[in-house]
């Protein structure tokens, strides 16, 4: 599904963690939290969808259109990066580089670096030259388990218990999302289980009658959130945690007030860079 206003919004994300790493935007990780929520509202309704036209989903199908998006450019640059930085590097940052790139290439690379506690938001600190890989690995995990999980929901038989399985997940995950950001802040950064929410709530969108959400104010305020969080939130935010819920409510308000968007958010994401921007922007 290639919705403009998606790639828009697509094209926004990746502005936005763009300024954070160029220092001019604080809270500009967010963008990070925008893609999950994407992520989750069309892989879920691409799942589904074809569960309702074919009666049953092909999962290698699946995986393969998911590799076949997602690989070949992770591994191009996953080569240029090592190769610069083993001519670039110093020697004593190199240290760790062999691990970091095995395991961004299994995209277990979040995991990797909760465990070697480097803190992605602060920019302070020397980070691993492919520590932007950790969200790509959590896309990666879910890509991997969603697509099974939403098929047993289905087989099921009932739509109720499709919209409970993704509920109950979603409400877990955030709560526990809450909860590991006080006692294990940096596991909870990177980890799917405490952001597994994220996809959720976009995934839940696609049960919310559109008729909720009429009122031409909601695209300008979830906007408003949008900004607030990313000139506020810094690297001393708690994030995610309950302070995520902004960033993320607020990107399910811009996709379900698609239809009523002002003609200036059409324009600014309708437009070739912004097009352009969302189409080679991951997920």
């Amino acid at each position: 599904m290639r919705i403009s206003q998606i790639q828009g919004l697509r094209a926004l994300a990746a502005i936005l963690v763009t300024l954070f790493h160029a220092r001019l935007m604080p809270g500009g990780f967010i963008g990070v939290d925008i893609f999950y929520v994407i992520s989750g509202y069309l892989i879920t309704g691409l799942i589904l969808r074809e569960i309702e036209r074919d009666d049953h989903l092909n999962l290698a199908a699946f995986y393969q259109r998911r590799i076949k998006r997602l690989l070949p450019t992770s591994a191009f640059v996953l080569i240029a990066t090592a190769l610069v930085s083993w001519i670039l590097l110093p020697s004593i940052t190199r240290v760790n580089l062999g691990k970091d790139l095995i395991a961004a290439s299994l995209y277990v690379s979040n995991y990797l670096f909760a465990w070697w506690q480097n803190d992605y938001q602060n920019l302070n600190a020397t980070p691993s030259p492919v520590i932007h890989y950790w969200s790509l690995a959590v896309e990666e995990q879910f890509y991997l388990v969603w697509p099974i999980f939403i098929l047993a929901l289905a087989k099921l038989g009932k739509r109720i218990y499709l919209i409970v399985g993704i509920s109950a997940v979603t409400v877990f995950s955030l709560i526990f999302s809450i909860y590991q950001t006080q006692t294990s802040p940096i596991w909870a950064f990177y980890g799917l289980p405490t952001r597994a929410w994220e996809l959720g709530f976009g995934a839940l969108l696609l049960f919310v009658p559109q008729t909720l959400f009429r009122s031409r104010i909601i695209p300008w305020l979830a906007f408003m959130g949008i900004l607030f969080s990313s000139f506020r939130f810094d690297e001393n935010t708690a994030f995610p945690g309950w302070k995520a819920l902004l960033p993320v409510l607020a990107t399910v308000l811009l996709i379900a007030s698609i239809n009523i968007w002002p003609p200036m958010f059409n324009d600014l994401s309708n437009n070739r860079v912004s097009q352009w921007l969302g189409a080679i922007s991951y997920p």
